[in-house]
């Protein structure tokens, strides 16, 4: 606020302390926590008024009493927490105690034979002490059995059953079992098995019977609270009680008490009503009351507990609040509600001790001291001056020193100079410009040594000429800017060269090569036109600017640049940014404020969580001589120290707390191995960061060999899910960064996908083995096939030879021959002639064919044409033959064995109708039917039986053998091919021939 009296103060006189906040929003299973308590793990438990939650930095999980049995709590109202030396966590409810397994979580509840009311407990090895509404419990763990001791020191009266109400029990350093209860602080010595009353009206003047708490500090000092006469110490030797209630703005009514060290490593004792802070020493006590709003009611602080990590944690009824000492960074100052700082950005400079502070209207320049006590207030002088200039709404908008005697401030009512000696304000300049435009609104001031430059808002650069008094302008728009609005420069900086670098808000950087006196464009790949840049830094020989929301360092000798980007989530719009002492870059951005650590360009974040205002930090960043850092805002100032913030955050634990397979958790936690059983389609894994600091801003990331190749978000919660593991081995990285990225930790497991029976080498290589049997199998019966395919083809070979002769018999041939000389004989040489001429075709087609094993029906016919012509001589012309063919076949394309037909229409000749007496005929048919050629041979001779009497023995022989061979053949050929012969008898039963039927698959 502008100040009562002579100070921008903030509406308390001290900096509010940042308190981070954990409730069911979060996951918390009730608002109102009864208890605290940190494992050896690191993870904190928190006992509620319904339900038990453990919280890892990365998930609150709960858990419920049920029905019965062993997977719930004994009740949901959890009063107190423990850890055995087995790692079991004992919690203490309305209705017995449970154990939970921390890894299986399985949870087992036991129960007294009495009332079963434990409101508080303490670990004592292998063994639990129990505060209950019936007197102390002593339960064993190994034995799961319970021991009552009943404290009977005072006589029985109304009063006395009130000494074994116990509200709390304390194990100290010493072995010292306290109980504090409705009656008195009592010691129970464990090896007597005797109380003893430490606090009662005997030896305490403001003695109240009810006790709530007891508290050992480091030095073995032992406090107790009372519900309505505040803190004590006991003093165990002597039986002394010291009240503490007399200590201005202690309070009266202490349910909690803890220990904590400050920030300059001195102890101090909170207790939790209007969570009051108390130096013992100089018996001070400062209240930190929790209200959000200025008037609101109390949130009532209940219960306190502090983590192994130096965190306040304090119970509410509006949920949980966290307090870090070491992260209390940012101190913040605010202006008066009646104004503010100025509507745009405010101006800073610091130097002498002192602040200069500029913004607008009523606050248009101020002079402060570094505890922002007020100096001078030069806004009267600037509200005069701007009416001689006809500007009622000065604004100042950069605040320049000019040797150790003047400032020159950036307006825009144009350019003022004020004199630090005698601060004496005066106008340099009230505009710049020549009669075709001119403008009184100023970006900056730059001195190039004895040179005062001012860069007009789009009006490029222009240079002050003392003997015109008056500016005079030197660049405006660059020659390749034609279609570019004008220059609108922010910053500059010389380089070693003597060649200033400038930064401009429209479109990049630009460079003036002092040696020409001529402006260009700088060419920069990471900052191409149209680039917003706001300033612009030399550091250790290179410069930083920061443009498009990436940090860019620039070699000025070489123009050589490198970049990073800003990580997700800091990659927003910039206002302002600044370097510290360390060379480190500091970003005031739309998401906070940001680290760049030029070393190792690592990146921090810093928002609302860790104590800024406003995430939107839209004002004016600064360094002081210092080192320490100004952000002015619109009605606010902050102040911070750059170290504190980067400071080496103490190690932080990385816990794998789940790793889960298939449809039922398999809970794995802290191991380094995992096994996936066969089947498991589905892994889930949870880890955690042991980091309390702004926990719920955590970052995750993790990573699968074989899959990922870079690490991936996972967010503010360590948890990851894969689907469909192939079986394998692989290597797991999970990792977890700290809000602010200081601190941070990965680790690596191993995770073994176990296969399927199918999937296992043994399996895979019996499948081998088989197939390779299999394969072998199959070559040797290939082998074996064509083997027997030689053999086979070497016999019809053999028996085509027998079919050759057997047709072409010496007989046959004698015969023909002596037919043919009997009509040359008789002169009959046209008949000798064509007989010549079809026994030659015969007898070539005959060994044509006997080369091929399938030959066409049409060869087939032409052959038993030319057999039949022949014999028909040697018959004498004596017998008649017809060769018919069904209409639908095609007898240029089915195809038979060779010389399958002849044998059977030679045997019907000389067997049928050689020896009959009057007309013979024969008649071949062919026909087709169910994909088969049928041929019908028919005679209308002798028949088989006066046949066979008649024929002579070798004749018999000849004409069974050709088909005996046939049939043969057809048998090698493995096909469905059948012959079938039947006698004919006419219609008084007298033999009247033989019918051949031979049926053939049309399958060649």
């Amino acid at each position: 606020m502008l100040l009562t009296g002579a100070r921008l103060q903030a509406q308390v006189t001290r900096a509010k302390e940042l308190f981070y906040h954990l409730g069911e929003k979060d996951g918390l299973s009730d608002n109102l926590v009864n208890c605290f308590f940190q494992d050896s793990h690191g993870v904190m438990w928190m006992g509620t008024q319904n339900g038990l939650n453990s919280f890892d930095g990365s998930e609150i999980r709960n858990w419920y009493s049920g029905t019965g049995g062993n997977g719930h709590l004994a009740d949901n109202v959890v009063n107190a927490i423990g850890e055995d030396n087995t790692h079991a966590v004992w919690v203490a409810t309305n209705n017995g105690i449970s154990s939970l397994d921390p890894i299986t979580h399985k949870i087992r509840t036991y129960r007294t034979t009495g009332a079963n009311f434990i409101y508080s407990l303490a670990v004592d090895g292998n063994k639990l002490w129990l505060g209950s509404g019936d007197g102390l419990l002593l339960f064993d763990i190994r034995t799961k059995t319970f021991t009552p001791f009943i404290n009977k020191v005072n006589k029985a009266n109304s009063l006395s059953r009130l000494d074994n109400y116990i509200n709390y029990v304390y194990l100290d350093s010493k072995k010292r079992l306290w109980t504090a209860t409705m009656n008195g602080l009592w010691m129970f010595n464990i090896k007597k098995q005797a109380f003893e009353q430490y606090d009662g009206p005997k030896n305490d003047p403001r003695f109240e019977s009810m006790f709530t708490m007891v508290y050992e500090d480091h030095k073995g000092k032992i406090w107790a609270g009372g519900w309505s006469r505040g803190l004590k110490q006991i003093i165990p030797e002597t039986h002394q009680v010291v009240n503490f209630n007399r200590v201005p703005s202690m309070p009266s009514h202490i349910m909690s008490i803890v220990e904590q060290l400050n920030n300059q490593k001195q102890y101090r004792l909170w207790v939790n009503d209007f969570l009051t802070e108390l130096n013992v020493d100089k018996m001070q006590a400062q209240p930190h009351d929790l209200k959000p709003i200025a008037g609101a009611t109390s949130l009532n602080p209940r219960c306190l507990y502090v983590s192994h990590d130096n965190l306040l944690w304090i119970s509410t009824v509006k949920g949980v609040y966290i307090l870090d000492q070491s992260r209390q960074l940012f101190k913040n100052y605010f202006v008066s509600q009646r104004t503010n700082i100025s509507n745009q950005n405010p101006s800073l400079f610091a130097g002498d001790g002192k602040l200069w502070l500029g913004g607008d209207n009523d606050f248009v320049l101020k002079m402060l001291d570094y505890n922002f006590n007020v100096i001078k207030d030069y806004t009267p002088v600037f509200h005069h001056l701007s009416k001689d200039i006809n500007n009622s709404g000065l604004a100042v908008t950069n605040i320049v020193p000019h040797t150790d005697k003047e400032l020159y401030l950036a307006t825009s009512g144009g350019v003022f100079r004020v004199d630090k000696r005698t601060n004496k304000v005066s106008i340099l300049s009230s505009s710049v410009g020549d009669s075709s435009r001119k403008t009184s609104f100023i970006n900056n001031i730059y001195f190039n040594h004895d040179k005062i430059w001012c860069f007009p808002w789009r009006y490029g650069v222009w240079e002050y000429d003392a003997k015109q008094n008056k500016f005079i302008s030197l660049v405006n728009k660059l020659p390749d800017g034609k279609v570019l609005k004008n220059l609108n420069l922010a910053n500059g900086v010389e380089d070693k060269a003597g060649n200033i670098w400038i930064a401009d808000m429209d479109y990049g950087l630009i460079k003036y090569t002092s040696l020409t006196k001529k402006f260009a464009r700088v060419v920069n790949k990471y900052v191409p036109p149209f680039s917003r840049v706001l300033n612009i830094m030399a550091l250790n020989g290179k410069l930083w600017t920061v443009a498009n929301n990436d940090v860019v360092e620039i070699d000025p000798v070489t123009n050589d640049s490198r970049v990073w980007s800003l990580p997700e989530g800091m990659n927003r719009y910039t206002h302002d940014y600044t370097s510290d002492n360390d060379g480190n870059i500091w970003m005031a951005t739309r998401t906070g404020l940001i680290a760049f650590n030029t070393n190792n360009f690592g990146s921090s974040r810093y928002t609302e969580e860790d104590g800024l205002i406003n995430n939107d930090m839209d004002g004016t960043l600064k360094k002081l001589p210092s080192g320490e850092m100004v952000y002015a805002g619109e009605n606010y100032i902050t102040t911070f120290t750059p170290a504190n913030l980067l400071r080496t955050p103490a190690r932080k634990e990385l816990l794998l707390t789940e790793v889960s397979t298939g449809d039922t958790d398999q809970l794995l936690s802290y191991t380094s191995k995992v096994v996936v059983p066969p089947g498991k389609e589905r892994v889930k894994i949870k880890w955690a960061f042991v980091n309390y600091s702004n926990p719920m801003q955590n970052r995750y990331y993790s990573k699968i060999d074989k899959i990922d190749k870079d690490w991936n978000y996972a967010g503010n919660k360590g948890m990851v899910e894969y689907n469909g593991l192939s079986p394998g081995e692989y290597k797991f990285s999970y990792r977890a960064v700290t809000s602010d990225g200081l601190a941070d930790a990965e680790r690596t497991i191993t995770i073994i996908v176990s296969p399927r029976f199918w999937q296992t080498w043994w399996f895979q290589g019996i499948m081998v083995l088989c197939f390779i049997t299999g394969v072998m199998v199959v070559i040797q019966y290939v082998r074996l096939r064509e083997q027997r395919k030689s053999a086979i083809q070497l016999q019809l070979s053999a028996l085509e030879m027998k079919a050759l002769r057997a047709q072409m018999n010496p007989h046959f041939i004698f015969n023909a021959l002596n037919s043919i000389q009997e009509c040359i004989i008789t002169k009959n040489t046209d008949t000798a002639y064509s007989y010549l001429s079809s026994f030659s075709k015969l007898v070539r087609m005959i060994l044509e064919n006997s080369e091929k094993q399938f030959i066409t029906l049409a060869d087939e016919v032409e052959t038993l044409k030319l057999y039949l012509a022949i014999e028909k001589l040697r018959f004498d012309d004596t017998f008649e033959y017809l060769i018919q063919t069904a209409p639908e076949i095609d007898i240029s394309f089915i195809r038979l064995p060779a010389m399958i037909i002849q044998p059977f229409v030679e045997n019907a000749l000389w067997h049928g109708l050689i020896h009959k007496k009057g007309d013979k005929k024969l008649v071949i048919s062919f026909a087709q039917a169910n994909k088969h050629l049928i041929c019908v041979i028919k005679d209308n001779g002798v028949g088989r039986g006066l046949a066979g009497q008649m024929t002579s023995a070798s004749t018999i022989k000849k004409h069974s053998m050709g088909v005996k061979i046939t049939e043969e053949r057809l048998q090698l050929l493995e096909t469905e091919a059948s012959i079938v012969i039947e006698d004919l008898t006419d219609d008084d039963g007298n033999p009247a021939g033989t019918k051949v039927t031979i049926i053939i698959p049309l399958e060649y």
